[in-house]
């Protein structure tokens, strides 16, 4: 790895730990995304400083060049962030249906209470 791309490398990832950092104090991210954050960020940066390593991952996983296998991780990751959102989402939609059904009855409950103590 050229020194050029290493710093930039050491930068760009202490920049990432800095930023979630900053949004957890902030309350801006929850922990249970930050660790996953933080989790990145840290593997990217003892990659970057412990290049060997890299370049050990890429012999195992048959990449051509270490920065292939750093694609291939950031690709893993997205795929496995975009997932976890999918199945929060889905929750969240779940519980939102529940939520506009119990709304639904309430209200319907409440118009039959008034209009049983205007009529009585």
């Amino acid at each position: 790895m050229l020194f050029k791309q290493k710093i930039f490398a050491i930068v760009a990832s202490s920049l990432l730990i800095l930023l979630i950092a900053l949004l957890i104090k902030r309350r801006k991210l929850r922990e249970e995304y930050a660790l996953l954050w933080l989790a990145t960020g840290i593997g990217a940066l003892v990659l970057v400083i412990f290049y060997p390593i890299l370049v050990w991952l890429s012999r195992l996983t048959g990449a051509i060049a270490p920065t292939t296998t750093l694609f291939l991780f950031a690709f893993l990751f997205i795929m496995l962030i975009s997932i976890s959102f999918s199945v929060k989402f889905t929750r969240l939609s779940d519980q939102m249906q529940s939520v506009i059904a119990e709304l639904a009855f309430l209200r319907r409950e409440l118009e039959e209470l008034k209009k049983e103590k205007g009529s009585g």
